[in-house]
């Protein structure tokens, strides 16, 4: 049975999805107890990959067996599910096309589906995509990235071409109100830097009817940022890389492994659309806002927040000096090493075999007098008043070992 209610967060791409996602699966038992469904625990279906499957997607080249079949078992697991309301989260269906929103919505026959957007000023949004490119493999300059955006011609063709798919707010709220009346496709705005990340969940949390204060378990992860050396970084990384990895290889040694080891190293740190850029993201923004004014969509927030803010000390995304660029390289390289040579001990096969048992009083007792001095020496290294004991007890040792060794012949 369909619930009476579904509601669809359908992003956009880069306005706290990572942040809402992840609190709500966290708190996946408050919302129950809300009488929200929200899939995603464990031996539950997977929400990105049903996304992935219903359009057609697969990581590239490679195969994903998982995906194939996940969009039926969500729909039958929201339908098993007896609760009143659900909710979906994945900006993935933001690029839907009609059919595909006919799908999603046919899929739920029984229920009166909600459409929720969230949408955050193109100028902080085009920054933060060109960042998320990167770390998806790709190497395009931010001046290369910039240009292409802003380029009215160049709209069929990468970079512009797969960020105007993702971030065309009103293309995106007119597709899926062809498939749900307007007073049902809510836009939710995004809080201008410095605002408290809360406030966008209590926004969040009014439309699909839950209390966000109950939310009270922490996100078990978010989404890191590199800041601006490090993203470039990684970029050069990516042109060395020339696309050798398929795309499950790169996610996992990229995304989930280097850029979460870089962000523990990298401070709180702004990105900031450049001065030059500014024009084109204001007369788009303008134009937005006019947009959805026009055709009356509920909306929780204020518009104007989708309107250019350049805060106070922000960097440009391509200002890394190449001290910070080695500094960050060097970083990456360390945590690298570390990562493998951890992993790699905590699946080694366990020494066996080579020794003589019978030896073993004497051997184990060799090799505490050996970590003994190595402990000793450690703590030298540290400790000037042990150094001077240390250097005493060497001086005795070596000259010790030349009484005993007779002189050359």
């Amino acid at each position: 049975m369909a619930p009476g209610t579904l509601y669809l967060h359908i992003g956009l791409h880069k306005t706290g999805t990572t942040f809402l996602q992840n609190v709500l699966r966290a708190n996946q038992a408050a919302l129950r107890r809300q009488g929200l469904e929200y899939p995603g625990g464990p031996d539950e279906p997977v929400q990105a990959l049903a996304v992935w499957d219903l359009q057609g997607r697969r990581p590239r080249g490679v195969e994903d067996k998982r995906i194939a079949g996940s969009w039926k078992a969500l729909v039958e697991h929201v339908g098993n599910s007896h609760q009143s309301r659900a909710l979906l989260s994945v900006e993935r269906l933001s690029v839907s096309t009609p059919r595909q929103a006919r799908a999603v919505v046919d899929a739920f026959a029984g229920s009166e589906v909600h459409v929720i957007v969230t949408a955050r000023d193109i100028a902080r949004v085009a920054v933060s995509a060109w960042q998320e490119d990167v770390k998806n493999d790709n190497s395009w300059t931010w001046q290369e990235f910039a240009a292409s955006i802003t380029d009215p011609d160049g709209a069929a063709r990468n970079p512009a071409r797969g960020f105007w798919m993702r971030h065309d707010l009103p293309r995106v709220c007119e597709v899926w109100e062809t498939v749900v009346p307007a007073e049902r496709l809510h836009v939710v705005t995004v809080p201008q830097a410095g605002a408290d990340p809360g406030l966008l969940l209590q926004r969040f949390g009014s439309v699909v009817g839950i209390d966000a204060g109950s939310l009270t378990e922490p996100p078990a992860r978010t989404n890191e940022t590199v800041g601006v050396s490090g993203t470039e970084v990684i970029r050069e990384v990516n042109t060395r890389l020339e696309g050798r990895l398929n795309q499950r290889q790169y996610d996992r040694v990229v995304k989930r492994v280097l850029v979460p080891l870089m962000a523990s190293r990298t401070g709180p740190e702004r990105f900031s659309l450049p001065p030059e850029q500014l024009d084109w993201a204001t007369a788009w923004a303008d134009a937005t806002v006019k947009t959805l004014q026009a055709r009356g969509y509920p909306v929780v927030g204020d518009l104007d927040e989708l309107r250019p803010h350049v805060p106070e000390g922000g960097r440009r995304p391509d200002d890394a000096s190449r001290d910070e660029l080695l500094d960050a390289s060097l970083d990456a390289l360390s945590l690298l090493v570390e990562e493998h040579a951890t992993a790699w001990w905590s699946r080694r096969t366990p020494d066996t075999g080579g020794g003589d048992v019978r030896a073993g009083g004497a051997s184990w007792a060799r090799g505490v007098v050996f970590r003994s001095q190595r402990r000793a020496a450690a703590v030298a290294d540290r400790n000037p008043v042990a150094a001077k004991v240390a250097g005493v007890a060497l001086r005795f040792r070596y000259r010790t070992k030349r009484r005993a060794t007779p002189p050359p012949p």
